[in-house]
């Protein structure tokens, strides 16, 4: 019997350590937990905010993926992963080895955990841009815009204040 395959896009940010190896890292256990990468963004350099804590510059990708797994389960090994990668959970807005945030599962609305889709991925150009990037065409499933109009509604400042910084970093 046949498992029914959902479409998922995944934000991924770090700004601890190298986080193009724990992207790398990331990818590699998704790979070996059901999660099929079906597309890959590039890496974007993105200000950490807010920025008057200092923190160190994030970098930022998405993937689309596909899985078995519900959205749930999912998120769930998600959580493990940022666990397995050194993700530490303190205080909101904290430096941080490897942030997992599923944005869109399957197109599904969910107002309990997770909430589906992400709540506050319209709000930002670190998720858009990279999403925009893999799926042009990607349509937020409540607000029915695609990425480019949401991108278009953000300020031009938050938008140009990021940028590509390398294309090709994952190995098929």
């Amino acid at each position: 019997m046949n498992k029914k395959m959902n479409v998922a896009y995944i934000a991924l940010g770090g700004n601890l350590s190298n986080p193009e190896t724990t992207f790398c890292q990331a990818v590699a256990e998704m790979r070996r937990s059901e999660i099929e990468i079906i597309g890959v963004s590039s890496l974007w350099h993105s200000p950490a905010w807010p920025p008057e804590l200092g923190h160190p510059d994030y970098v930022n990708a998405a993937l689309k993926v596909e899985t078995s797994l519900t959205a749930k389960n999912l998120l769930s090994r998600l959580h493990a992963l940022e666990a397995l990668l050194g993700r530490k959970r303190s205080v909101l807005n904290a430096p941080r080895a490897l942030d997992l945030d599923i944005i869109d599962f399957a197109g599904e609305v969910e107002v309990n955990s997770p909430i589906l889709p992400h709540p506050r991925a319209h709000l930002r150009a670190f998720v858009l841009l990279p999403i925009w990037e893999i799926e042009s065409t990607w349509t937020h499933p409540t607000l029915h815009k695609t990425s480019v109009e949401l991108l278009s509604e953000l300020p031009s400042e938050d938008v140009l204040d990021h940028a590509v910084i390398k294309r090709h970093w994952l190995d098929s």
